[in-house]
């Protein structure tokens, strides 16, 4: 096991200048994330329930647009390619996109279907209840030809793709593979975040970044495997033809998986994290602080570290959060 490289915050600095040259091209599931927040003084007469009195109301852009918002952050150029409905809440999508200066060219709207919405209630920092409204079903075939050619056409201006796969019906085995070797075969990155099931589509990517519990789910390991191992980790980055394989690991950190000069190399970086008031969101951080630095051409181990970092930062707050360019430098003092 290697250990891994300690990062100055002059080096971070001088990565993140680079952010500002660098446009990355993100598709996945696009989602809405609303906050109702308050506190509770008493228990409901009808059922055994806090009552949250509600004093404040907030918006946010969830999934896929997360992590779209969490590289605007960053200073990268970005396109996001999605479906919404023909809703409220699409609007409400739009003009958070536009307001943040994310190219939404690629928010393709489909007419009787359903912007995923989450709702939560937080009463003092904790999260009372959740409610979702969404559609899982798979895309036509002409708005799933719209996604691809729109995405096969980002390879050309893009430096990286960025895959976001909540389960929510927009990513397709049809094109997906496709589009994945559109990209590779230019020599730019393609990262995803996956979704348990969908594993074997994403053969051919650079880097996939599932947590402990998506690689027992989501891949061939043997029954009863409680944890991911060196060689199990490596068996699914040679089954699915990755350079990396990044298994977050929640407290205990992340561990990289890949290959260098034909030698097996693993990496594990301890979390930074020492205040976790919500995980909601820190997976969005992390790909999209990864897909940063790749696109930006920093080093596959280096741009980890940063990621890792990042994932500290986002913990801290409550709900969907980013983490700005500024905080990250800040956070190597």
């Amino acid at each position: 096991m290697t250990d891994p490289p300690r990062l100055s915050r002059e080096r971070v600095e001088e990565y993140a200048q680079r952010f500002a040259s660098t446009r990355i091209s993100v598709l996945g599931d696009v989602m809405l994330d609303r906050y109702f927040w308050g506190d509770v003084d008493r228990i409901s007469p009808e059922a055994p329930v806090p009552i949250v009195r509600v004093s404040r109301r907030s918006a946010r852009l969830g999934g896929a647009a997360n992590v779209a918002a969490n590289l605007r952050a960053l200073g990268v150029d970005v396109k996001i390619t999605g479906v919404v409905g023909d809703d409220r809440e699409a609007g409400e999508v739009r003009r958070m996109v536009t307001d943040l200066g994310i190219n939404g060219d690629g928010l393709i709207e489909t007419p009787g279907r359903e912007t995923t919405e989450k709702v939560r209630i937080i009463a003092r920092s904790q999260q009372v209840v959740r409610a979702d409204f969404e559609a899982e079903d798979g895309l036509g075939r002409k708005t799933s030809q719209r996604v691809f050619e729109t995405v096969r056409a980002d390879a050309n201006e893009c430096s990286a793709l960025l895959i976001s796969d909540y389960g929510k019906g927009v990513i397709s085995e049809d094109y997906l593979r496709e589009a994945i070797s559109v990209w590779r075969s230019r020599g730019k990155p393609v990262l995803v975040d996956p979704h348990v099931g969908h594993f074997q589509w994403y053969r051919g990517a650079t880097v996939v970044t599932p947590n402990v519990k998506e690689v027992l789910r989501g891949t061939s390991l043997p029954p009863g495997t409680k944890d991911v191992s060196s060689d199990g980790a490596f068996r699914i980055r040679d089954e699915l033809e990755l350079d990396a394989l990044l298994v977050t690991r929640g407290e205990h950190g992340m561990s990289l998986y890949y290959e260098d000069c034909d030698e097996r190399r693993e990496v594990h970086i301890p979390t930074v994290a020492k205040e976790v008031y919500d995980v909601t969101g820190a997976g969005d951080t992390v790909i999209g602080v990864l897909a940063a630095g790749l696109g930006a051409g920093v080093d596959l181990v280096e741009a980890v570290v940063m990621a890792n970092q990042a994932a500290g930062e986002a913990v801290k707050e409550v709900g969907t959060s980013v983490v700005t360019r500024e905080t990250l430098v800040a956070a190597f003092e």
